[in-house]
């Protein structure tokens, strides 16, 4: 059962928490909003989102702005309210990843911050949904307080249709929706760009696409209050140098940056667009189940056959997923602009890329790439990696089969794909001891971190 905000208490996304101040229609913005409680028990969603968005700039004209950067491929409007008053920009980003939910509640708190005072002489243009077409495809999610449930409404689009990651493919596809966070990256030239991500099960950390010193000290402090890991080893950053704990800085061009199984170079994704400016982006992830596994950094006893055992896994359970997706195949969307066929096509790819990533770390395989550090974290992530991307793979093809071929003839298949995917979230939360974070832990964390960024940014800039 979805958890509920108690009455009487509004959550993050509420208009109501301006209540009180309305009564008055002189009185300026609450003296510090930032140090209410974080009263959420569930994410915002991205209608929650722009209402209370759209409630902050009726109430607050002089402060807030409502604008239309762009729309989606389905003609959705990209909203991005700005907040405050000053010569510089800071640009923070939520729901690039559609299954990552937490970006939303993050934006809002960033937002009743700053009608406080937060970063006087700064502007904060906050990106509501950078992908709202892939949010549709993951409603649902939101109100989830299971592994099992946040994979029942699952969707993550292939690499080309991901605003942020679309232009870094080696042939580049230029989105509407990364179309417009450029546009709005050259016109605002913001000193810092904030990536608002999430992850399943594993800990906190930052990637930078340049060092700024100092950001460390925050991510450990807020994550050792809330009771959060900070990620050693994460295999999104594998070849980028930490700076210091759970931060890690961009490579050179030209340098590995993560398996070779992803073709995406960051540096030719929209995360580098602040650096013809003179600004940089930092992206922070936070988890929704937390363990501590990803933070042991203590050497693996026998990691060699650590990565073989696996590569294997991971090969064996694409082959499960890839029987049942042949076997579906008959009754799966055709080409076409429908959104099933974004989810087929999502299915197939994150399929295809299980053979080329267990080969990657696999010791005895001819494609295998020394990994660095082998420690309990790396392995950590290695394993979380085989475990999720063939779950990713059966939860969405489970969706496509109840949602757009329905047909008597998938029943029994449907049982079997849903008892399998139920199998596999138990056995990837006991496999790491995972513990929920609570949502208003989430959102307090990447306020944290995200405040400090900036503040760390703003520290650098040339006097004006």
């Amino acid at each position: 059962m979805a958890r509920r905000v108690p009455s009487g208490r509004p959550a993050i996304h509420d208009p109501r928490r301006l209540r009180g101040r309305d009564q008055d229609p002189r009185a300026g913005p609450e003296k510090d909003p930032g140090r209410q409680r974080f009263r959420t028990l569930s994410y915002p969603t991205p209608a929650d989102v722009t209402r209370t968005a759209e409630a902050l700039t009726a109430r607050y004209p002089g402060l807030c702005r409502l604008s239309t950067i762009g729309h989606s491929r389905h003609g959705v409007p990209l909203r991005m309210l700005s907040v405050g008053r000053g010569p510089r920009h800071a640009l923070v980003v939520a729901g690039a990843h559609p299954n990552e939910y937490v970006g939303g509640g993050t934006l809002l708190e960033l937002a009743h911050r700053a009608l406080g005072g937060e970063r006087p002489g700064t502007v904060w243009h906050l990106v509501l949904c950078l992908d709202p077409d892939g949010a549709r495809l993951n409603e649902g999610g939101h109100r989830a307080d299971t592994l099992f449930g946040h994979y029942r409404s699952f969707f993550r689009p292939t690499a080309d249709e991901q605003p942020e990651w679309a232009p870094a493919l080696p042939r580049p596809r230029f989105l509407p929706e990364s179309r417009a966070l450029l546009d709005v990256i050259h016109r605002l030239r913001p000193y810092i760009q904030i990536s608002l991500h999430g992850t399943d099960i594993g800990g906190t950390f930052a990637q930078l696409t340049r060092d700024v010193p100092g950001l460390d000290r925050t991510l450990a402090a807020s994550a050792e209050r809330l009771g959060i890991p900070v990620e050693r080893a994460p295999l999104d950053a594998l070849h980028w140098p930490p700076s210091a704990p759970g931060v890690f800085v961009l490579p050179p061009p030209g340098a590995p940056e993560r398996p070779t199984a992803f073709p995406e170079n960051a540096h030719r994704s929209t995360w580098l667009a602040p650096h013809a400016h003179g600004g940089f982006t930092a992206v922070l992830e936070v988890p929704v189940w937390a363990a501590a596994g990803f933070a042991d950094l203590a050497p693996h006893p026998a990691p060699e056959q650590r990565l073989g055992h696996w590569a294997e896994r991971l090969r064996d359970y694409a082959h499960t997923v890839r029987g049942h997706y042949e076997r579906a195949r008959p009754h799966l969307p055709a080409p076409g602009p429908d959104p099933g066929f974004s989810m087929r096509r999502a299915v197939a790819e994150t399929l295809r890329v299980c053979g080329p990533l267990a080969d990657s770390w696999d010791p005895a395989h001819p494609s295998f790439t020394p990994l660095p550090g082998l420690t309990r974290a790396r392995t950590a992530s290695i394993e979380g990696f085989a475990r999720r991307t063939p779950l990713r793979a059966a939860a969405m093809l489970l969706r496509l089969l109840e949602e757009y071929a329905p047909a008597p003839g998938t029943a029994s298949q449907r049982t079997e794909l849903e008892a399998l995917v139920a199998r596999w979230c138990a056995a990837y939360a006991a496999s790491f001891t995972a513990t929920w974070v609570p949502v208003d832990r989430q959102i307090e964390h990447q306020v944290n971190v995200t405040t400090a960024a900036v503040e760390a940014a703003e520290g650098h800039l040339a006097p004006s």
